[in-house]
């Protein structure tokens, strides 16, 4: 006998509609959310992922840096940073609360750009757990970084249809939580 789940599938879009979380205006000749000022050196970070519409990032020392919009690439004092939060475009949203370990810190130097993997696309993911006579089903919706969003809008939630062959035999909604 197999079992086959759907599960529908994630659209990102924007809106077009401009957006400003109100970051203070830069110092003349410094691009907005960078550390760069005279004394300190720079570096790169590449961001692999897409409909980025905010990102926060940590640093080592305990403090943060937040873009909206952020392009392919940030300017960063060198240092170490890891993703704090993300927020992308169609209202999907993370934020990392799981204990830092040394593998969660990306390194920005001078002389080589840094890659962080974070955004879309999103990839739709069903861990499956028995617990004796249940099946439990967890979502997870994984970004670039392996990082799992939430939708912002609770109304909607993923759906799922089981299949016994070509007959439908249940289907239901995943729970928030």
């Amino acid at each position: 006998m197999s079992i086959a789940l759907l599960v529908g599938a994630v659209v990102l879009f924007s809106t077009g509609v401009p957006f400003s979380w109100g970051q203070p205006p830069a110092s003349p000749g410094v691009k907005p959310g960078s550390t760069q000022d005279q004394n300190s050196a720079v570096g790169e970070l590449k961001l692999e992922g897409k409909h980025i519409k905010r990102l926060v990032l940590r640093q080592k020392d305990g403090g943060t840096k937040k873009f909206d919009k952020p392009g392919e690439t940030i300017k960063l004092a060198i240092g170490e940073y890891r993703l704090q939060e993300a927020s992308l475009e169609g209202g999907y949203s993370c934020g990392i609360t799981t204990p830092v370990s040394d593998a969660n810190w990306v390194t920005v130097a001078e002389d080589k750009p840094a890659v962080l993997k974070v955004g879309a696309p999103l990839k739709q993911t069903v861990e499956v757990r028995k617990q004796g006579s249940l099946l439990l089903l967890n979502y997870k919706l994984l970004g670039a970084g392996g990082e799992a969003y939430t939708s912002d809008n609770r109304s909607d939630p993923p759906a799922f249809t089981v299949y016994k062959g070509d007959k439908k035999i249940a289907s239901c909604k995943f729970e928030f939580g």
